[in-house]
């Protein structure tokens, strides 16, 4: 009787939430060309694995590893089948995703009862300079989903398939417009660009 090779796979072992002074990204081997900013349209607390990173809390911000990093570091396309981090539409290989716990019910003229705040923005362009740095990905290639969404013909607030996240850093009573896509998108990459 021949013997047989029982394999067995250790499971990834994600860290647990860290406070942002204290966040040192473990940076596994591999390819990631770009990085996607978010916000989960939930609370400040509630974290999703359709992100690598969530940045949770306002005043304390911690940053929570929901999703291994290799699993989108390859082509999608060739088998999707296996578990990414489903961030943004036809856009995760290669991608990074990196969301701000915050804006549930929002509208562009009313950030509900969960706004996105300084810190959290501050807090994002850490952990997107931290990673890009890491990995060497160009400061132009980080992107906000509204951005994909304005490429990608799906931008807007008027239903569930449409995308805005982060076209406004705050609530004003103009409807959106397609341009304060890349306008705040703009001054995000600026704002990275600076964290030293």
């Amino acid at each position: 009787m021949l013997g047989r090779a029982l394999l067995v796979h250790q499971p990834v072992v994600l860290p647990g939430p860290v406070r942002l002074r204290d966040w040192r990204p473990v940076c596994p081997e591999g390819e990631l060309r770009s990085i996607s900013l978010h916000w989960t349209a939930h609370d400040y607390e509630a974290v999703f694995p359709a992100y690598h990173f969530c940045l949770r809390g306002v005043s304390e911000i911690m940053v929570v590893q929901t999703h291994d990093l290799r699993a989108n570091m390859r082509d999608l396309r060739s088998d999707p089948s296996r578990p990414y981090a489903a961030h943004t539409l036809g856009r995760n290989s290669w991608s990074i995703g990196l969301a701000v716990c915050g804006m549930a019910d929002a509208l562009p003229s009313d950030f509900g009862p969960y706004p996105l705040v300084a810190a959290q923005i501050d807090a994002l362009c850490v952990v997107a300079r931290t990673l890009a740095d890491a990995y060497g990905i160009a400061i132009d290639a980080i992107r906000t989903h509204a951005e994909a969404a304005l490429e990608d013909g799906y931008y807007g607030d008027d239903g569930e398939e449409t995308r805005w996240d982060i076209a406004r850093l705050a609530a004003r009573p103009e409807p959106l417009e397609e341009r304060e896509a890349t306008l705040t998108g703009d001054a995000l990459r600026a704002q990275i660009a600076a964290v030293r």
